[in-house]
């Protein structure tokens, strides 16, 4: 159905999150286990350059991999046009529906709690009927027989 909003993220986007979060959290032990090794090589210099520019790739290629990571995290949760690759409005508002309706759906709930929302059951108020001054043109309530501004009678 064309015009059903799409409640739910499609698997391919899902997978593309989860395989960003898995990169993200691969290249952080990546970039981390350069200090863990710096720590257990303080004050070993056999080898230092070699053992530099292993620990040099590593950290860059740690940060690569989160880089990377993140973007696709970025693109699994908002889709090509939601995320802004896609120069598209309409496809925008389709791929990050669900993330507007869960986000219209917390509100809701919190108003709820707070006692805030609005229900239908409620009677609406009564009209709120005002009465002009002849003489300076306040407004006055409707039961007024004295001028709020100026005094004269309504």
């Amino acid at each position: 159905m064309p015009n059903q909003p799409q409640r739910e993220i499609p698997p391919d986007r899902a997978l593309l999150y989860y395989a960003g979060m898995l990169l993200t959290a691969v290249g952080m032990l990546l970039f981390l286990s350069v200090f863990v090794s710096g720590c257990m090589n303080f004050g070993n210099f056999d080898h230092f350059e070699e053992r530099a520019r292993g620990e040099m790739a590593r950290a860059f290629g740690g940060m690569v991999l989160m880089a990377v990571g993140q973007g696709m995290r970025a693109l699994g949760a908002a889709g090509l046009a939601g995320s802004g690759v896609v120069l598209d409005p309409q496809k925008a508002r389709k791929d990050l529906e669900p993330w507007s309706r869960s986000a219209g759906g917390m509100l809701a709930d919190a108003l709820d709690e707070a006692g805030l929302a609005k229900t239908t059951d409620a009677p609406a108020p009564p009209p709120v009927v005002k009465v002009r001054c002849r003489g300076c043109a306040a407004l006055n309530d409707e039961h007024a027989k004295f001028c709020n501004q100026c005094g004269q009678p309504v």
